[in-house]
């Protein structure tokens, strides 16, 4: 079995080599989208809570970048689970057909898919440095690295249900309306509220927030909602694609 999964790890990674559209997406989008967003941005005054009842004063600049980064690796991982995982089940079930099992087959695009995630959320948090300075570098990442795993796993079930095209608008929908909008500090008050609390990166958002300009770290509570949200959403990726193999 481990043999199985190194040759079908192998080639899907050769696969995803031979699209360098994914690859300008995953290494380019992040520096055109996040440099700009935050050069544009005016350094306006601004007071946001955060979670154990800290209340910190910040500028719409640094608010902007500390969002920035989750927005962009959320769109690029909700895409790539979308075009990978649907790109790949023509080769996933004659992979079944030559005598492999369906988890044999899923396993290694779930590897891809991770790798494609990771780097994405590396270059982006690499071009937020270059602009904005977290108070926790750590936090920060984490929940950046949260939003991205939650996105790739919403975007295989959109393109498992939905079709690519379908797929595409629901990973924007749910990345500009969700993590840019409902979540992002700069609108409102500053403190997510009503319907923010219903999307899968909620926890993962506050944990970024916290992370940005938090002198201590209070979001624990959202980080394990973060993390049974990211176990819901794997083993639903996992149970939909086996499904998918089995029945094919």
């Amino acid at each position: 079995m481990n043999r199985r999964l190194a040759i079908a790890t192998r080639l899907g990674f050769r696969e995803q080599f031979r699209r360098p559209l994914l690859i300008v997406l995953i290494v380019g989008l992040p520096f055109f989208f996040i440099t700009r967003s935050i050069a544009r941005t005016e350094p306006i005054p601004r007071q946001i809570s955060l979670p154990g009842g800290e209340v910190v004063l910040t500028t719409m600049r640094e608010l902007h970048g500390a969002s920035m980064a989750a927005i962009t690796i959320a769109f690029i991982a909700g895409l790539c689970g979308a075009y990978v995982m649907r790109s790949a089940r023509a080769a996933d079930r004659r992979l079944v057909i030559a005598g492999f099992r369906p988890v044999e087959a899923v396993l290694p695009r779930l590897a891809v898919l991770a790798a494609a995630t990771s780097i994405a959320a590396g270059v982006s948090l690499a071009v937020t440095a270059l602009s904005f300075s977290p108070a926790s570098w750590p936090a920060f990442a984490a929940g950046n690295i949260l939003v991205g795993f939650t996105f790739a796993c919403v975007g295989v079930l959109a393109g498992a249900l939905l079709g690519q095209l379908g797929a595409t608008y629901t990973v924007l929908f749910l990345a500009m309306l969700g993590t840019g909008i409902l979540q992002n500090p700069m609108f409102g008050d500053g403190t997510p509220k009503g319907l923010a609390y219903g999307f899968p990166d909620y926890g993962a958002g506050r944990v970024i927030a916290t992370g940005a300009f938090g002198q201590e770290f209070h979001a624990a509570p959202q980080l394990g909602l973060a993390l049974a949200w990211m176990t819901l959403l794997v083993a639903a990726v996992v149970l939909v694609l086996r499904r998918t193999l089995a029945t094919n």
